[in-house]
């Protein structure tokens, strides 16, 4: 069992660097980390709907309308290449995307918030939670385009970054547990 323990937390940290590292090289140079993540989504939409396209045909007796199956492949495969040919285009659209994704989470907060005010000490915690997901989206949409170039990395950026934080945590965690043993 320590064996296992102490594999996996060496996993942890292996992890937890790798994301903090990628994490710090995304905030270091946002435009061109939004730049290629942009690309990245779009060359996934394509290869996402190749699959598919693949998929609906050799499954097409089992699948009652696999015309319709090949028609969204086709529209994951045009959009894809249309987003991969206006990467600018396709990081104006994420980070819409994120901004509405903020504008949902903050009434999902605030929801919650209001919700739980019979019994949570603090509900009014939510509220203010609701309240930074609203501005930051007010800030991304009225700045757009601009916010387009840095929006994507430095989200996936930051992260990575408490990602990784909590990984090594993790293994530090399990060390101090195993030197306890």
């Amino acid at each position: 069992m320590a064996n296992s323990v102490r594999k996996m937390s060496n996993m942890f940290l292996i992890e937890g660097i790798f994301a903090l590292v990628v994490g710090v090289m995304l905030l270091v140079l946002p435009a061109i980390s939004s730049f290629a993540l942009s690309v990245v989504v779009s060359v996934g939409l394509i290869l996402v709907g190749i699959h598919k396209f693949i998929s609906s045909i050799v499954r097409r007796d089992e699948i009652e309308k696999s015309w319709l199956q090949m028609l969204i492949a086709v529209l994951l495969i045009g959009v894809g290449i249309y987003m991969t040919m206006n990467p600018l285009f396709n990081m104006l659209i994420l980070t819409m995307g994120i901004a509405l994704y903020l504008i949902l989470e903050g009434i999902s907060s605030m929801s919650i918030a209001i919700q739980s005010k019979e019994f949570v000490k603090y509900w009014w915690v939510g509220l203010f939670a609701a309240a930074a997901q609203f501005v930051l989206a007010a800030l991304i949409i009225y700045f757009l385009p601009a916010t387009a170039l840095l929006v994507i990395a430095v989200m996936v950026g930051v992260n990575l970054i408490f990602s990784g934080v909590t990984l090594i945590s993790v293994y530090a965690g399990a060390k101090k547990l195993l030197t306890a043993c």
